[in-house]
């Protein structure tokens, strides 16, 4: 008797192989190429006009970016906080240890 052939789950002898390639449009990519291209067949020197529009790109993509704006504020908030807090922390530790310094001297002696 084939032990083998009894199974609760029939699997396949081989595993199905897909041929799929994924693709992925990226607009912005596009218009840089498209802007570099460009820039090359402008000027000689395509080392700095290709780092030129790369960050021009970047920044017009972040400063226009409302989220960023709103990330970055939020940022800022949460900085300003955590100073404010640590600052109030300190106040209080020094405040402490000049009202704490007598009876520390007093145990001294």
């Amino acid at each position: 008797m084939n032990w083998n052939r009894i199974s609760l789950f029939k699997l396949p002898k081989e595993y199905r192989r897909f041929d799929y390639i994924p693709r992925y449009y990226d607009a912005r990519k596009e218009e840089l190429n498209r802007k570099l291209a460009e820039a090359n067949s402008k000027q000689g020197d395509t080392e700095k006009a290709s780092r030129d529009i790369s960050f021009k790109s970047k920044t017009e993509d972040r400063w226009g970016n409302p989220d960023f704006k709103a990330e970055s504020f939020r940022s800022n908030i949460r900085l300003i906080i955590i100073l404010g807090i640590i600052l109030v922390v300190f106040y209080y530790l020094f405040i402490g240890l000049d009202l704490a310094g007598p009876a520390i001297d007093s145990f001294k002696k």
